[in-house]
């Protein structure tokens, strides 16, 4: 007969043996942490916003409705324009250009750490360029919004048109990822868990009868009678 575990029992066995529990959760925090602290690669994050309007109406204060809803579709236009690869690629040869000596970086590079969204489904286009370096995230964003770019790229395909830098992007001071102590957390919360596991497999596999409870668990026959223990101290 399959010895049947119920909540009671499973909550016994948790307490009984919790050392394993903890040791399974500082393990768990332990790797955690030093993954994230020293073996992920810091990532910045530079974040810019952008107003999104035509060009007749930033100098007109007779907004309507019509004019909000156009304006709001205008940031999606926006972020194709800017997530093209001729543009990006600029962008990357500009930022090339100037530091001759460092790393060279591609448009494609640039594409894979930018993100552009309306913010908050408003007029406002948020774009954020994440980096492993704090101060390049910054200059990538800089150059970016340079009329040179973004004015000369909208312009082209949109006249009348403007890029208007709400909120220019500045130097991050602490880093984006890895989220260190949210990580740890959650290397904490898994050793828990794994510890529980084992816990669970180690009372399965020990077939070793403990007491009464355990015969009349495991067999149908009645218990006729117990040993008591005779050990003399």
């Amino acid at each position: 007969m399959k010895e049947e575990i119920n909540l009671i029992k499973i909550f016994e066995i948790i307490l009984r043996l919790w050392w394993i529990v903890l040791i399974f959760a500082i393990v768990g925090s332990i790797i955690a942490y030093s993954i994230s602290a020293f073996l992920i690669t810091p990532e910045y994050t530079a974040t810019a916003r952008v107003y999104v309007a035509g060009g007749e109406r930033l100098e007109s204060l007779g907004y309507n409705i019509n004019d909000i809803n156009t304006d709001k579709s205008l940031v999606a236009t926006y972020v194709e324009f800017f997530s093209s690869n001729a543009f990006l690629e600029g962008v990357a040869n500009d930022y090339n250009s100037r530091h001759p000596k460092s790393a060279p970086i591609s448009g494609n590079d640039i594409k894979s750490g930018i993100v552009m969204s309306a913010a908050n489904e408003t007029q406002v286009m948020q774009i954020e360029y994440t980096d492993i370096s704090s101060v390049r995230s910054k200059e990538i964003l800089d150059i970016f919004l340079e009329e040179g770019h973004a004015q000369t790229e909208i312009t082209r395909f949109l006249p009348g048109c403007k890029v208007v830098v709400s909120d220019p992007p500045v130097l991050p001071k602490t880093q984006s990822a890895p989220n260190t102590e949210q990580n740890t957390f959650i290397g904490m919360f898994l050793g828990v868990i794994l510890g529980i596991a084992v816990i669970f497999l180690k009372e399965l596999l020990d077939m070793r009868i403990k007491d009464v409870d355990d015969l009349k668990t495991r067999y149908s026959q009645p218990v006729l009678g117990i040993i008591p223990n005779l050990d003399v101290e």
